[in-house]
């Protein structure tokens, strides 16, 4: 008795699996464009939706043995600004110094790599970046006395 139940069972639990083997879903109920092409490693991006990066090159521009010390001055009011994100490097990292301690972020007054909606920039000075987030500091420097620090190409 117990062997016919289970048969009984075994019937009854593979039977809508069965029925649904048999069925086969058409393709030509389905969106056309769904089968794309195969997979090819790059495809160009469609019209209009170019990418914005550029691919850059970090560079350093100065070799400061002894710090910063006696070659700029840590500026309160940029650092609060650059903690708010209101004078910063354009991209973070781009020109660079190299000190014993630190590899400082580097940009000039002309506007290389300095985003300044403020315009609180001056003319002639070199503005070093450290912590480029809501630690940043800023420090300016007089280009005229960097110069003999100069690495750049």
């Amino acid at each position: 008795m117990t062997r016919r139940l289970a048969a009984l069972l075994l019937t009854i639990l593979l039977l809508p699996a069965a029925a649904g083997a048999e069925e086969v879903l058409r393709t030509d109920r389905t969106q056309p464009g769904h089968l794309g092409p195969t997979f090819r490693a790059y495809e160009p991006p469609p019209p209009g939706h170019e990418p914005r990066l550029r691919r850059t090159e970090s560079r350093a521009v100065y070799k400061l043995p002894n710090g910063l010390n006696g070659l700029a001055t840590r500026d309160r009011t940029l650092s609060h600004l650059c903690q708010r994100g209101a004078f910063l490097q354009q991209i973070d990292g781009l020109y660079w110094a190299a000190t014993p301690d630190f590899r400082y972020g580097v940009a000039f007054s002309g506007g290389a790599n300095l985003v300044d909606p403020q315009n609180r920039r001056q003319p002639g000075k070199t503005y070093f970046f450290r912590n480029q987030d809501s630690r940043c500091e800023v420090w300016i420097g007089d280009q005229a006395k960097l110069m003999p620090h100069y690495i750049g190409g």
